[in-house]
């Protein structure tokens, strides 16, 4: 009885100094979450070009920064535009400015897959989604593939094409690039071509690839009819509905929606009489925008045209009834800020004014936004006539939806500018190591528009 009672009730000095250690046991583990929450918390804030230096630092760091569940956390931070990507190359390198004294990739990736194609075909910058590019091949005679490229992190990964056993170099193809990391860390590619066999039966073949299963999946989508068609012999059939060559190579993401405007071919002002003898400019039934909805698989078209510029609409008509002088296009920006899309035309014969269109939610068409006048800021300025539109973008202020700064990015030479379309002011400018460095968007022996791509750093994955 008495050994029986001796088990059950154990030295008390033993007892309370096992109660200790599991006391500091849990003590200690719980410092141990602590410190790594800490740590988190600390890394999350840190830019994504930094946390890739610091997977190096240790095996526990590089776990916790490769680790889904941290790059779902960083991705929640709100991300800044770091710099652009032209689609102009210099010695190989695609030509890009940085933006609030940080470094831009200088190359690697793109010169890395450049340097892979043994025929001497080039890449090029199709779009920039959130961090991501998507580019092609410049090459004839050879069906390269796709790439989804990411600068930060030095990756890239090739896609093969869709619909590579009927492919033709002289076809219409376009795609596009979904990926919105606050939603999936997965992407898409959108694929959408008129090949002879959907062609001759009317329809558009679009393929989706998804980088969460690796498969592309294909679809049929019919012609969008042109109501200036109607009744028309199929000799004289303008198409101008048709989602086709005339719209612009690379694509703009909003909203679960890739987007497609056309380029600036098409956004000419032809002259209209009418039978009293009056004349005005007016916009190409043509330029149109294509859009297609990731989730509904759905491609759309919106049918009304851009309103005509106040700088378009006070040009002088002569005697003849005839313009003094035909606007010319010098640059047409097509972007997102804040879940719009919008557009920016300016013209050569009078480049300091013009309008910023945006998109209605509903897709029902343009409306001017912001009517711009730098007239009065660039007077002091030696060349006010060489800048370019960067980029568009809103940030809310004090927490409330209503209540944001919207602000253009211009880019003149050696320095890059931030004008406050409320204020109607600069608000800040970054000056540019290189005082003549201009990403000019004007080039006559370059068949495709140059367009400007804002870089993101991110640490999103783009696949084996």
């Amino acid at each position: 009885m008495g050994a029986i009672l001796k088990t059950l009730n154990p030295n008390p000095m033993a007892q309370t100094k096992e109660r200790r250690i599991r006391c500091d046991s849990s003590s200690a583990a719980e410092t141990v979450a602590d410190v790594e929450e800490l740590l988190t918390k600390i890394l999350v804030s840190v830019p994504p070009r930094s946390l890739v230096r610091f997977k190096c630092v240790s095996k526990h760091w590089l776990t916790l920064i490769s680790d889904p569940g941290f790059f779902r956390r960083q991705t929640h931070q709100k991300s800044k535009i770091s710099g652009f990507f032209s689609s102009k190359t210099e010695d190989e390198f695609f030509k890009s400015i940085a933006l609030r004294d940080r470094e831009i990739p200088s190359g690697n990736p793109f010169k890395t897959s450049n340097d892979s194609f043994a025929d001497g075909s080039k890449l090029r910058i199709l779009q920039s989604c959130n961090g991501l590019f998507l580019a092609d091949v410049l090459g004839e005679g050879k069906h390269h593939p796709l790439y989804v490229v990411n600068p930060t992190t030095n990756q890239f990964r090739a896609l093969s094409c869709p619909s590579s056993e009927t492919w033709d170099p002289f076809m219409f193809v376009r795609y596009a690039l979904a990926f919105d990391p606050s939603k999936s860390p997965h992407y898409k590619v959108v694929c959408v071509n008129n090949f002879p066999h959907y062609y001759d039966r009317g329809h558009h073949e679009i393929e989706i690839y998804s980088s969460e299963t690796g498969e592309w999946k294909r679809l049929e989508v019919p012609f969008f009819p042109s109501p200036s068609d109607v009744g028309r012999h199929h000799d004289c059939v303008k198409k101008a509905m048709h989602f086709d060559y005339r719209s612009r190579k690379g694509a703009v993401y909003c909203n679960g929606a890739v987007h497609w405007i056309r380029d600036t071919r098409e956004a000419i002002f032809p002259l209209r009489f009418f039978g009293d003898g009056r004349s005005e400019l007016v916009r190409k039934e043509t330029d149109v925008l294509h859009y297609f909805d990731i989730g509904e698989e759905r491609l759309g078209l919106v049918s009304a045209t851009p309103p005509i510029p106040l700088v378009v609409k006070n040009i002088p008509l002569d005697f003849g009834s005839c313009p003094t002088e035909w606007p010319r296009l010098a640059q047409r920006y097509f972007g997102e800020s804040g879940g719009h899309l919008y557009l920016i035309e300016t013209y050569q014969h009078c480049k300091t004014q013009f309008d910023v269109m945006e998109m209605e939610i509903d897709y029902s068409g343009w409306f001017v936004k912001y009517h711009v006048d730098l007239n009065p800021l660039f007077t002091a300025l030696p060349d006010s006539n060489a800048f370019v539109v960067l980029s568009l973008s809103q940030e809310e202020e004090n927490d409330n939806e209503e209540d944001y700064s919207a602000d253009l990015l211009l880019h003149m030479p050696g320095k890059v500018l931030t004008y406050s379309l409320r204020n109607k002011a600069f608000k800040k400018s970054v000056e540019l190591a290189n005082k003549e460095y201009f990403l000019a968007l004007d080039d006559e022996y370059l068949r495709d528009e140059v367009v400007l791509f804002p870089y993101i750093e991110s640490l999103a994955c783009v696949g084996r």
